[in-house]
């Protein structure tokens, strides 16, 4: 346990397998495991060897607990009466005890309401249990000598966890000290209480029954049967029975009335009737009709649509703008599409995205396409003087339209595992595109498109195979439990060609679970081939290497004119295969915080402290650990580091918002700045 390392794991037959508990000799585990929809205790060694069962049959048998001594085992069932399997009647949760050797079982007496989570004191002379007989969840006390209940705690809140069958109460045995979840203050917080047999007062008498004056103005059971029939020995005397009331009077609801009656079937029903003719009154299934299941959308999400008109796109110049989104699925959630269309300025350089996904069998797929431009401004501009003593600007833009289809599957080999498989088609159209604007002593035209230079496009399959993993549970703004990893193999084919290797692995470490959590990131992504510098990877981006950003922005780092890429030290951030690692320490500042009387409050807000480090090369730079004398950015690379401090907030589940205060330490003299960025952190 300390060293949180899975030293051996049993995999044994059942569908599911919960609440296990150990011998008091260490050498067997009892638990309850479910087959075929139907819950049974077992016993197995801890070596995997020598499975049995305890129970076996259709009642629910749930978190066992085994007795100091290890001659009993005390579980939750509903066993008890008036569970009638007959009649789909079940009762409410009661503590049952089996004897492990002969599997003879034992109802506690004396029970009311629900009754879960048994566990026995270290004398092994009561159990306690939480029982909600008093309306709300509390701990009670089941003296094995004296056969009597005592009610240990009177809480308001309910003794819970986040489910009905989630633990929530133990008690140590090495140590009489009992511990229990405890929802108070819109969450679940754990108590403690020592020697808590201490806590037992007078025997609990209240028997849970319904006041009699709830029942007012209604007829007795034998005063509604018919005179002279003969009532059911089955009967329970002193307990609730469902009357039935109607217009003409009220009548047992295991009756049916003269009028309600069919003919030539038996009219007056008891249980003994209907377990002699269990199918009394039940429709004719031979005359149902079956249907095939039939696919059919209907809208899971649309965004609102936006309509405009814009004074200035990619290139300066005006006309309309709009788009949205729209997501539809089937009633079984098999099948999904996805639509997506934006637009602005010109309708060539419209966004367009469409996929259809088919999630019915464990081998899932989604197919689709899309289309996007990308518009990036270029040096070599030039001015004109006119003869009239204006002059003409000329702007270069570069125009890549991005034109995607796509197959992607994944196999999962479990929940948390699977692997993914898909292949590509890219094709990349070129373009450069010259404006024109005239300027004058008083102002400037509009600008205008003066000429487009087609280049060819270049077209490619990328195939691609990943295994992958993800067994993370994310807390407010990030994971904060668990470890997730991708490996994943992408050769490009055709007019541009490379291999592209990533590997990326991330560990949550809980320092304290969910108050302080140490995460790490280790990512490399290596591209190798002809064309490997064609799509250059740049990791000066918030999520890899936090505080040279701002600097490539602002041209700090650039020793010669604009235009003069090589004298740009920013090019470190730049290459065609890249390695980052990342450390952050996460822990919370404000996890709920109300506004006065007000129904809002605060959103969650945590705080961390990161390093960040991170290189970028390709191919004939070399890397060393540490920057070299003599250091040429332009043949070497060495990592560039960061440190310092972030906030996250949740932004009521729409977003995460993002803060990062960080100091580069391989950029003398720079100073810290801060980062802002929208997403989750790694």
């Amino acid at each position: 346990v300390p060293s949180r390392e899975v030293t051996k794991r049993l995999d044994l037959p059942f569908d599911a397998v919960t609440a296990p508990s150990f011998s008091p000799d260490d050498q067997r585990i009892v638990f309850s495991a479910t087959q075929g929809g139907v819950t049974d205790l077992y016993i197995v060694g801890t070596d995997g060897k020598n499975l049995k069962r305890l129970t076996n049959d259709i009642y629910g048998d749930l978190q066992p607990n085994w007795s100091p001594d290890g001659t009993r085992i005390a579980f939750a069932s509903d066993r008890a009466p008036p569970t009638d399997l007959s009649r789909l009647h079940f009762a409410k949760w009661q503590i049952a005890i089996i004897d492990p050797e002969t599997n003879a079982v034992e109802i506690v007496p004396g029970q009311a309401g629900h009754n879960l989570n048994p566990s026995w004191a270290p004398d092994g002379k009561s159990i306690a249990y939480i029982s909600d007989r008093t309306g709300v969840q509390n701990v009670f006390l089941y003296d094995l000598a004296d056969r009597n209940q005592y009610q240990l705690t009177n809480v308001l809140g309910g003794i819970s966890a986040i489910t009905e069958y989630s633990p929530a109460l133990t008690w140590a045995r090495g140590a009489d000290r009992m511990a229990f979840t405890y929802f108070e203050k819109g969450d679940y917080t754990v108590w403690t209480v020592d020697n808590p047999r201490a806590l037992k007062t007078v025997a609990f008498t209240g028997t849970g029954a319904a006041p009699t004056g709830l029942v007012m103005n209604v007829p007795s059971l034998q005063s509604v049967i018919a005179p002279g029939a003969v009532a059911d020995a089955t009967q329970r005397v002193g307990t609730e029975n469902s009357i039935y009331r109607s217009p003409t009077g009220a009548r047992p609801s295991n009756e049916l009335s003269d009028g309600e009656a069919k003919a030539g079937e038996i009219e007056a029903t008891t249980v003994a009737v209907l377990n002699a003719n269990p199918d009394f009154a039940l429709p004719d299934t031979t005359r149902f009709r079956d249907y095939d299941y039939k696919v059919g959308f209907k809208p899971d999400y649309i965004a609102q649509p936006e309509v405009g008109y814009a004074t200035g796109n990619q290139y300066g110049l005006s006309g309309f703008n709009g788009g949205t989104t729209i997501v539809l699925s089937d009633l079984l959630g098999n099948n999904t599409i996805a639509l997506s269309a934006s637009v602005y300025g010109q309708l060539r350089d419209a966004s367009v995205f469409a996929a259809y996904g088919n999630y019915s069998r464990r081998w899932q797929y989604t197919v689709g396409a899309y289309q996007q431009p990308v518009f990036l401004p270029q040096s070599g501009g030039s001015i004109e003087r006119l003869a009239d003593g204006s002059e003409r600007l000329s702007i270069l833009y570069s125009r890549y339209v991005l034109r995607n289809a796509f197959l992607q599957a994944q196999y999962p080999l479990n929940r948390f595992t699977r692997f993914e498989t898909g292949l590509q088609f890219n094709s990349i159209g070129r373009s450069i595109i010259a404006l024109s604007q005239d300027c004058y002593f008083n102002g400037c035209t509009a600008p205008e498109i003066n000429d487009v230079a087609n280049a060819p496009a270049y077209n490619y399959l990328a195939p691609s195979i990943a295994y992958v993993s993800d067994n993370t549970l994310f807390g407010y703004t990030a994971p904060v439990l668990g470890r997730r990893y991708r490996f994943q193999l992408s050769p490009s084919i055709g007019n541009l060609k490379w291999v592209e290797g990533l590997a990326d692995y991330r560990r949550y470490d809980p320092i304290i679970f969910n108050t302080i959590t140490i995460a790490t990131r280790a990512l490399t992504s290596v591209s190798v081939g002809r064309d490997e510098d064609t799509f250059l990877k740049y990791i000066g981006r918030p999520e890899y290497v936090r505080g040279y950003d701002n600097a490539n922005f602002s041209g700090y780092e650039c020793t010669s004119y604009i235009g003069g890429g090589a004298s740009c030290e920013t090019e470190q951030l730049v290459g065609s295969r890249v390695a980052v690692f990342n450390a952050e320490v996460r822990f919370p500042l404000i996890r709920r915080f109300d506004i006065g009387t007000l129904p809002v409050g605060l959103p969650p807000i945590e705080a961390l402290f990161f390093y960040d480090a991170g290189v970028a090369w390709s191919r004939g730079q070399t890397v060393s650990l540490s920057q070299p004398e003599d250091y040429d950015f332009t043949l070497q690379r060495f990592p560039l580091r960061s440190y310092g401090v972030g906030l996250r907030v949740n932004l009521f589940n729409i977003a995460i918002l993002k803060w990062d205060y960080a100091k580069p330490l391989d950029q003398p003299g720079r100073k810290p700045n801060w980062t802002f960025s929208l997403g989750p952190s790694f």
